[in-house]
């Protein structure tokens, strides 16, 4: 099977750092914990590349000498900064909420739709200005038409 990783704590990387191929997705976590000697309690993402059905396990990095990992709650970053102990303690309820619901957790759901409309609201103001501008240069352009050279 193909997988891919990422670091998400203590640095969170914007982009996938690690892919290959493994026979479980344990092994291929070992690898990549190996490869790029990570240190203790950094944590990390890896996500099997099948598709729709992929799995998805958080990792977090017990030891160094040989590397030891276990499953790790992913993280909920807060807009305050509150402590990890709170982040983890909002992941593990969110964690939870998952299970009973027994849904699937839409990753970014949320964040992702107000990203893209902040790209959307921000594309609209740029035409507004654009237009605006456009539109007090053609008015310039008529003052001075009719009252320099007296055209109307």
């Amino acid at each position: 099977m193909k997988y891919t990783a990422r670091r998400t704590w203590p640095e969170k990387s914007k982009s996938w750092e690690y892919l290959g191929e493994s026979d479980s997705l344990e092994e291929f976590a070992l690898a990549f914990a190996t490869d790029k000697a990570l240190a203790v309690d950094t944590e990390f993402v890896v996500i099997e590349k099948a598709g729709a059905e992929s799995e998805i396990e958080f990792f977090k990095v017990t030891r160094t000498s040989p590397y030891g990992l276990v499953t790790a709650a992913p993280r909920v970053e807060s807009e305050t900064g509150s402590s990890s102990t709170a982040d983890t303690t909002t992941a593990s309820a969110k964690d939870e909420q998952t299970d009973n619901d027994g849904g699937d957790d839409n990753y970014g759901g949320v964040e992702a739709i107000a990203g893209a409309w902040r790209g959307v609201i921000a594309n609209i103001l740029m035409f507004v200005k654009a237009g605006g501008a456009a539109f007090l240069f053609f008015l310039a352009a008529i003052f001075l038409a009719k009252w320099l050279f007296n055209a109307w």
